[in-house]
């Protein structure tokens, strides 16, 4: 489950070996808790070329008809991404790849019974296998689209905050994952390894997408 997430300016954009779109990574607009619905920036290829674009967070595939799906179609499961109607067509030729700094996870807090949100994250910018769709028509006017993040089973210190986290794609694999055939764009989700993580519990101010500082990502006792 990826439920929240955290964008950020890309500062070093040779890291992810993507230097074409260095000044698009550098003017990522800041987001400190990025949340279901939300506009986010994710990286895609359109057939002119890899680009960075704002989409919103939840796919909306094109025979969708409720916009309150968006809700449930944040995450798609590695385990059915191929085959669940909702994704399927999108992971045969609509990949992009989701730039992002860290996540949230809400483990239960077994002392108040209560959940707290951890932030977890790496040294360095993360990139998150997804998928994207055209723009729906039940999306309001100048929205270019939607996309959903790829989830697998956690590892490493991921594992004892949540049991699912992103798939996470290495810099040299972006234009790869983006035009593979799904056969071998799957084999790069399977054996997708995740990169040294951190985490840490971070104030509950994270539950309300309203708060969106900075301030949100210390640590606290």
């Amino acid at each position: 489950m990826c439920g929240r997430f955290v964008q950020t300016p890309i500062f070093k954009p040779d890291q992810l070996g993507l230097p074409d779109l260095a000044q698009d990574l550098l003017e990522l607009p800041p987001s400190y808790n990025r949340a279901p619905t939300q506009r986010a920036s994710v990286i895609l290829d359109c057939g002119t070329g890899r680009q960075v674009t704002r989409l919103a967070w939840g796919r909306l595939p094109f025979w969708a008809k409720p916009k309150g799906l968006q809700g449930s179609t944040i995450n798609a499961r590695i385990e059915t991404v191929a085959t669940k109607p909702a994704f399927r067509t999108a992971f045969k030729k609509r990949r992009c790849v989701v730039p992002m700094a860290g996540y949230y996870e809400w483990p239960v807090n077994h002392k108040e019974g209560k959940k707290d949100p951890w932030f977890i994250h790496a040294a360095g910018p993360l990139l998150a296998a997804g998928l994207w769709e055209d723009t729906s028509p039940l999306l309001a006017e100048g929205n270019l689209g939607t996309f959903t993040i790829i989830t697998g089973d956690s590892s490493g210190v991921s594992a004892d905050v949540h049991d699912r986290m992103p798939v996470w794609l290495q810099p040299g694999q972006v234009d790869d994952w983006m035009a593979a055939e799904p056969d071998d764009a799957m084999a790069m989700l399977l054996i997708s390894e995740p990169p040294a993580m951190e985490a840490h519990r971070v104030s509950r101010a994270v539950n309300s997408p309203r708060n969106n500082v900075p301030d949100l990502l210390a640590a606290v006792a």
